[in-house]
Formats: C-alpha cells, sequence, structure tokens
C-alpha cells in the first residue's frame, strides 16, 4: 500500500512538472510571438479641407473626397489610430488593430475643425492634427474664423485635445517657412552644427510647452514641415524626449516592437488621387 500510495505521488509530481514546463514553454512562444509580430502601417498625409473646387489641388481636398477616403478605408476593414496608439504599443505591447492605418492633417486649418472633425465623428476615425505654433498664436490674438484660410486657434486646440477622436502635434513653433533661408528644420549653408541644434531645440522645446499649457498634455508626435530633417534635429527631438517624427518621404511602415517610430514614411493625398488608388499602388 504504501509503494503504490510512493508510486502515485511520483506520478501527480512528475505530471506537475511536464505541465509546469509546457505552459511556460507556450508563455514563451506567445511572448515572443507578440514581439516579433509585425505591421504594415500606412501614414495618409492631409492638409487643407475645402469646398471650393478653385482651391483644390496638391494640398487641399474637397470634403466629398475626404468622405470617399473614410468610407473606403472602413470597407477594407482598417482601423485608424493615433500616436498614442503606436507608443502604447511599443511601449508596453498594447495591442494594435489587425489592418491599423494612420490619418495626419499638417497645419493645424480651421478647416480640420469644419470639416473633418464632423466625419471623423460619423465614421468612428481617429486623425492627428500637427499644428504650427505661430499660425496658432496669430489667430488666438487676431480671432478670424473664415475657413478658407483661418487656423485653429489655442480654445480649439485644447478642445480638440480632450476628444478621442483627435491628437495633437507638434510642428514647430515657426519653423514652417522656406523664405528666411532656412528649409523647415533644415540647415542652413554654412551653418554650424551646434546653432542648428540650437535653433531647432529652442523652437520645438518653445512649442511642446505652448501644447503643454494649453492641453496640459505632451505632444509626442513631432512633423516635420515639408519633411526637411537632419541627423541634428532626429538627435534633439530624441533628447527632447519625443517617441516618434513624421517625414514627408512615400511608403508603407513596417512596424514591430523592435522598430524605430522616428521619420515614419507616408502618403500625401492630393485631390483626384483617392485613398483607394494610394493604397493599392502601395501594396
Amino acid at each position: 500500500m504504501k509503494r503504490y500510495l510512493f508510486r502515485l505521488l511520483v506520478f501527480f509530481i512528475t505530471a506537475a512538472v511536464f505541465f509546469a514546463i509546457f505552459h511556460a514553454g507556450s508563455y514563451v512562444c506567445c511572448t515572443a510571438q507578440k514581439i516579433m509580430a509585425e505591421y504594415d502601417l500606412p501614414i495618409i498625409m492631409y492638409h487643407h479641407v475645402l469646398k471650393d473646387s478653385a482651391r483644390h489641388g496638391e494640398f487641399v481636398v474637397s470634403p466629398d473626397e475626404l468622405e470617399a477616403d473614410f468610407k473606403y478605408i472602413k470597407s477594407q476593414g482598417y482601423t485608424a489610430i493615433l500616436p498614442r496608439d503606436l507608443i502604447a504599443y511599443q511601449e508596453s505591447g498594447t495591442p494594435l488593430p489587425k489592418k491599423p492605418i494612420m490619418l495626419t492633417f499638417d497645419d493645424g486649418h480651421l478647416s480640420y475643425l469644419e470639416y473633418v472633425v464632423p466625419l471623423l465623428e460619423k465614421y468612428n476615425m481617429k486623425a492627428v492634427v500637427s499644428v504650427v505654433g505661430a499660425y496658432t498664436n496669430d489667430y488666438t490674438i487676431h480671432p478670424d474664423r473664415a475657413v478658407s484660410y483661418a487656423y485653429l486657434d489655442w480654445n480649439d486646440i485644447c478642445n480638440l485635445s480632450k476628444t478621442s477622436h483627435t491628437e495633437i502635434g507638434n510642428h514647430t513653433y515657426d519653423l514652417h517657412t522656406t523664405s528666411r533661408g532656412r528649409q523647415g528644420c533644415g540647415k542652413m549653408h554654412g551653418e554650424s552644427s551646434e546653432h542648428h541644434r540650437e535653433v531647432f531645440r529652442t523652437d520645438a522645446e518653445k512649442m511642446r510647452n505652448l501644447i503643454y499649457d494649453y492641453t496640459g498634455g505632451n505632444a509626442d508626435c513631432f512633423t516635420y514641415p515639408f519633411g526637411f530633417l537632419t541627423k541634428e534635429t532626429e538627435e534633439e527631438i530624441k533628447k527632447l524626449d519625443f517617441k516618434m517624427s513624421l517625414s514627408c518621404a512615400e511608403g508603407i511602415n513596417k512596424i514591430s516592437r523592435n522598430s524605430s517610430l522616428f521619420k515614419l514614411k507616408r502618403y500625401n493625398r492630393p485631390h483626384g488621387k483617392s485613398v483607394e488608388e494610394i493604397l493599392k499602388k502601395a501594396r
């Protein structure tokens, strides 16, 4: 009897050990799969949205075109994500949807509030609007609500930051220009690396502080005006603790928990070229 009980005890102990090893192996395997998972992430770049057909062009689309894009995105099973979703995935493994897509609106035009927000709400979409501090300050100090040319003011940005459909991005305070000898955040001819870094850092930090002051949150996504960037600017935004940056180079982003979120590629969406055409060509 004692020998029988001893054998039974040995059997249960052995079974328990094998059970623990099996589940530990499964856990390690699943964890490895999550780490190694790779997503194709298309990012679409919009700017202005207006009804006036005379204004339509490379950086201006109509509300109808935008709505058609949203319908297509939904019909193809894409889910719009925000920079914070991408950052949460990489930092803590928070799952991304099976087919993620990111919608970006540069410059902070008032048309974002007039035409884009109602469509985001209608189709349950999300977008990042990257604002230029100098424009925002100007339209806050000198209020003007003409949708054809005006920009969001700080009250608009504060309100948008509280919604679930919009994230605020940093598009510099006053480097969205090519008229002062510098192309966006690029380096001027003959400029030292030290001076280039100082100019860029001062501007980016000023805008980041303003966004924090008006919204109570950090803008973790930096969007390069015109796509101009340098080795120095990328090093500085990392020092400033930005989590990701957007370029204007075109292509699909391959995203995993080990990939970089800096210099992400985007497809410009001009008038007359639908998201359907862009995504089919990108495959």
